[in-house]
């Protein structure tokens, strides 16, 4: 409060000082270029006094329209950033309804998401409860299948790498399903012990493993394909190795290992490489990461 009484007296002398001098330098001015010297020694006429009051009057007007010209200017300003400072806090009202909207939304999104698998894994266990005496094959099928789901939504919602163990364990149930559909599926499905401890990214094997199954020729006893998943000097890899089932539509299979190829590229960057392509009569995918530090 007194800093700004200091600032408006401050503002009265300055307005008289800047009166005084524009009056004393008009007057100068004006009798300089009239060149009339009536002004005597310590005295001023009657014209004198005229000519001073005269511009008295003229520095008051101008300098009251000048000091109304800024205070006017400097309300539209005011005016302006009032109104562009209620606009922002507008838009940030709207945009904190809107991000709360959006959390209400993923919340629900993800209730559903609990919802869901709960009510299939219930159905999926009365399947099985139903059938296992009457239809043990079906009842073993439907097993399975809901550790695989399982293993997929928490592979989902999970950590972005994890240990392989649970993967081989998916892999063998994946194969026991798969062989009570096809029982003349023949795969060697070979891994070091070491290996169950690595920790990559997940669903790489079961995905190559399903795309075997699903594309590959794998009933010739004789000729078996191959499942090698290897870590050794710090390259982890998996080898899958399959006779072609010549006339199916393969386009799945590529779909799939180009979901791979992004996915190692976004975890692993240039440490990871995927090479896949026919070696005549055989379709083969490897995939090789570096887990040593740089």
């Amino acid at each position: 409060m007194k800093t700004q009484k200091a600032a408006y007296f401050s503002m009265i002398i300055l307005s008289v000082l800047e009166i005084c001098l524009y009056t004393l330098a008009s007057y100068l001015a004006d009798r300089s270029l009239s060149k009339v010297l009536t002004l005597s020694i310590g005295k001023m006429t009657v014209a004198d006094w005229k000519q001073i009051s005269l511009t008295i009057w003229r520095g008051i007007y101008f300098l009251l329209f000048s000091t109304a010209y800024y205070f006017i200017k400097s309300y539209i300003h005011q005016k302006h950033r009032t109104t562009q400072l209620e606009k922002e806090a507008i838009e940030e009202v709207l945009k904190q309804k809107q991000i709360t909207l959006e959390l209400a939304n993923a919340k629900n999104a993800y209730l559903k998401a609990q919802i869901n698998p709960h009510f299939l894994f219930n159905t999926l266990t009365y399947i099985y409860n139903s059938t296992h005496k009457s239809e043990p094959n079906a009842a073993e099928a439907v097993r399975y299948l809901s550790k695989l789901m399982r293993y997929a939504l928490e592979c989902e919602h999970g950590p972005e790498i994890m240990p392989l163990e649970a993967e081989i364990r998916q892999v063998e149930n994946l194969l026991q399903l798969c062989r009570i559909k096809q029982p003349d599926l023949v795969i060697d499905f070979i891994y070091d012990q070491k290996t169950k401890s690595t920790e990559v990214i997940p669903l790489l094997l079961l995905s190559l493993t399903e795309n075997m199954v699903k594309h590959g020729n794998l009933s010739q006893p004789e000729d078996p394909g191959k499942i090698i998943v290897k870590l050794q000097d710090g390259i982890f890899s998996i080898l899958t190795n399959n006779l072609i089932n010549t006339g199916l539509n393969d386009t799945g299979f590529h779909t799939g290992l180009e979901n791979i190829r992004h996915r190692l590229l976004h975890t692993y960057e240039e440490k990871a490489k995927i090479i896949s392509g026919p070696k005549g009569k055989y379709f083969e995918v490897l995939i090789t990461i570096s887990l040593t530090e740089a």
